[in-house]
């Protein structure tokens, strides 16, 4: 039963033929030897850059992968940096990664790939300017699986990943990220691999397409009611017509999360990828960043039992002007208000902890929270009372003041801040 299994996953690598690439590339060592790091033409070393990483499947490697997505014919178009990393050679001759239990560690090596990628991104961006907000992972098969690995592991590193033919552990509660991350699962219908509707590899399960999508909508906070109002589209070019079915999980998703099934009716382990692969795959990462800002200072449970956490949405642009604060983990319909600051503290008030000093300003009006427990406000920049603390280079941290009288006490508590350097 191994034999064919292994025979299936690594037909990739006689289906492709590797291409040369024509960007320029450096190198980073993340303790694995030299990995290339690919440059879009206009990289300016002053400027946050995005960055794709791109996981092969079980017995290929990363330029034969490359040779099959085509994401480097996009990356002057898009801007990004771009990697493409090698796993480890089994005792099969083939390389793999340590993605879930189902896929694809099948001599028990339990090598640490995940610390691996981590370590390569925090080296990526000890030579490079990275966009902390913009660090997207592809996978296909294999390398599918490994993605949603590093999304279950690093949800503070990556903001969204792309799974071709992968999946999601099967068991929810091996993966516990602490903040949402964006989640693009890919798969054809006829896919004998890696199936559709979920399956085992030597006894170990992985879940279906649907399943890997709705446990990460769940795990973003988002409703388990899929949108499948979108126009479908064409990726895999030996079906005739746009046969690829789009199933999105979006509504009242967390801040930085969301989860979108694409499904290939039809399409098999390795997909016919038209040239509008990467390019789609590529709109969809730039559609969805991480929150902005970095998050700093505790947060005190209130009487929802859980503690305020506050995000910012939207763009740190200067000139963009449409920033969206949002409080999450609020007790329901209780009122708040947004003030912002320039100074880092963290001082006891009332329940919670005050995260900001200096030149403060309240964001009137008060808002209330939703049945949901979430808060939102509008904040733009370029208008006062923000506008003193708004230039570029600059950084304003905010928080949210709210009454909370059944959380005992003083009956008002805080959520934690959130610091914007503005661009």
């Amino acid at each position: 039963m191994r034999k064919p299994l292994i025979t299936a996953l690594v037909a990739l690598v006689a289906f492709l033929a590797p291409l040369a690439p024509s960007a320029s590339a450096g190198g980073v060592d993340a303790g694995r030897g030299n990995v290339q790091v690919f440059e879009p033409a206009a990289y300016d070393p002053s400027e946050p850059t995005p960055l794709v990483m791109l996981l092969h499947g079980y017995g290929s490697n990363g330029v034969q992968q490359e040779s099959y997505m085509r994401f480097l014919n996009w990356i002057d178009t898009f801007g990004f940096l771009f990697v493409r990393p090698g796993g480890t050679m089994d005792g099969a001759g083939n390389r793999f990664w340590n993605g879930t239990n189902a896929c694809c560690d099948f001599n028990n090596t339990n090598i640490d790939d995940s610390g691996y990628l981590r370590a390569l991104i925090d080296a990526v961006k000890a030579q490079y300017n990275v966009d902390e907000r913009r660090v997207w992972i592809v996978g296909h098969s294999n390398g599918g699986f490994m993605s949603y690995r590093m999304a279950c592991d690093h949800p503070d590193t990556v903001a969204a990943i792309a799974s071709l033919a992968g999946a999601s552990w099967n068991n929810p509660a091996q993966c516990a990220p602490d903040s949402p991350v964006h989640v693009l699962q890919i798969h054809g219908t006829a896919d004998n691999t890696i199936q559709y509707g979920g399956g085992n590899i030597f006894g170990n399960a992985y879940p279906s397409a649907q399943g890997s999508a709705e446990q990460w909508a769940a795990f973003d906070g988002c409703q388990i009611v899929a949108d499948t109002s979108p126009t479908p589209i064409n990726l895999d070019t030996s079906i005739s017509g746009d046969e690829t079915m789009i199933a999105r999980y979006a509504s009242d998703c967390r801040v930085g999360g969301s989860a979108e099934l694409w499904t290939i009716q039809g399409g098999g382990h390795v997909p016919a990828l038209g040239s509008d692969f990467a390019r789609l795959v590529l709109e969809y990462f730039y559609a969805h960043p991480a929150p902005l800002g970095e998050r700093h200072c505790a947060t005190s449970p209130n009487s929802a039992g859980a503690g305020a956490l506050l995000w910012g949405a939207g763009s740190e642009t200067v000139a963009d002007d449409d920033v969206t604060l949002v409080a999450e983990g609020l007790p329901a319909q209780v009122t708040g208000l947004f003030y912002l600051g320039q100074n880092v503290i963290q001082v006891p008030f009332g329940d919670g902890l005050r995260c900001i000093g200096g030149a403060t300003a309240r964001l009137n009006p008060p808002v209330a929270s939703n049945a949901m427990g979430v808060s939102e406000r509008a904040v733009s920049p370029l208008s006062a009372p923000a506008a003193p603390f708004a230039s570029p280079g600059s950084s304003t941290s905010f928080q949210l003041w709210y009454r909370d009288t059944a959380a005992g006490g003083s009956g008002f508590n805080l959520s934690d801040a959130v610091r914007i350097t503005w661009r």
